[in-house]
């Protein structure tokens, strides 16, 4: 490259700079360690919170299906009911044509069947209810759920396994939960803890320059930097005593609230197993009052046949049996209930 006078230039230099900055904290006594594990330790605490709406949810599906099913039977028994006492207020009619029964007799049949009658609509009303609860828990129209033909007693009951160890409790996410949040608290006391020790930060730059290209990474041209900056909190004592005090306070908080979720745990547990077994017996025994009721009904209603048995016995086992049934029903609904509280 010629100047404008006519006289060369100096000869051509290209210049190549590079710099590398970083600074970091050297991590001495572990107070960022600790806070990066508190908060790891949170994030769990809230995924296992997350799983605690989910179970409930489960549960809760659970619990309205039972009662579609609960609201089918009590509707198809009524049903049945009122078939029943149809027949035998037919029965009657015949005997009062034949001067054998009364008008009181009938009247009070019918008001037996009015009776069984009116409750029909009732039992219609909580199934269609309940399918519509059910429906908004699985995300579906009302329209689009449609349950035939179910029953309680089609339900296969779980036998709970004897000896099922105490460690199963820890898989309750509201126990995960408080065990993830007492982990988070005692790494916070940790940082809080390390954060009354000094900070160490190193600096370190490099800088390198060179007339030729390959000459550009040689030791020679190379220069370092490195600054040691140590800050004793001498100053702000007070605040980070306070801030240790306080983590240590809520560490001791959620100590108290994990001991209490365990022993909830056993408690729900506990509760639940007794709801069980009382459950299976009552219903057993349901079953038997049930079984001796349509007996009794049946032979009141072959004697009526033959007439040889007073309205009132006849009267009596119907509503007996009627009774019988629904309380049948309700106690296999409880057992299912319990089994579904021991899962949850």
């Amino acid at each position: 490259m010629r100047s404008g006078c006519g006289r060369r230039a100096g000869p051509e230099r290209n210049v190549f700079q590079a710099a590398l900055n970083a600074s970091y904290e050297i991590d001495f006594w572990g107070k960022n360690r600790a806070a990066s594990r508190a908060a790891q330790e949170t994030a769990v605490a809230t995924r296992f919170a997350k799983e605690v709406v989910v179970i409930s949810t489960i549960a809760a599906v659970g619990n309205a299906y039972f009662l579609v099913l609960e609201a089918q039977d009590q509707l198809r028994i009524a049903r049945q009911n009122y078939e029943a006492a149809n027949r035998v207020l037919t029965l009657i009619k015949q005997r009062f044509d034949a001067g054998t029964a009364s008008q009181l007799d009938v009247a009070q049949q019918q008001s037996l069947v009015d009776q069984v009658r009116a409750n029909i609509p009732l039992f219609d009303q909580d199934l269609r209810q309940n399918i519509a609860i059910l429906a908004v828990l699985i995300g579906r129209p009302p329209v689009q759920v449609v349950i035939k033909g179910g029953s309680l007693f089609r339900l296969s009951i779980p036998r709970v396994t004897p000896g099922l160890p105490s460690e199963l409790l820890f898989q309750r996410p509201d126990i995960r939960t408080a065990e993830a949040n007492l982990a988070s608290a005692d790494a916070s006391v940790e940082s809080a803890r390390a954060a009354f020790f000094p900070s160490i930060s190193l600096t370190g730059q490099g800088g390198y320059q060179s007339n030729v290209l390959k000459l550009l990474f040689t030791p020679q041209n190379a220069f370092y930097n490195l600054a040691v900056n140590v800050t004793q909190p001498l100053l702000d004592g007070f605040r980070l005593e306070g801030q240790l005090e306080l983590t240590q306070g809520r560490q001791f908080e959620l100590l108290k609230v994990y001991c209490q979720t365990i022993l909830a745990g056993f408690r729900d547990v506990e509760l639940a197993l007794i709801a069980i077994a009382d459950g299976a017996e009552r219903e057993r025994l349901q079953q038997l009052v049930v079984n001796s009721s349509r007996e009794a009904f049946n032979l009141a209603e072959t004697r009526l046949r033959e007439g040889t048995v007073d309205l009132v016995t006849v009267l009596q086992t119907q509503q007996t049996l009627f009774t019988a049934e629904a309380n049948l029903v309700l106690a296999r609904f409880a057992r299912l209930q319990a089994v579904l509280s021991l899962f949850q």
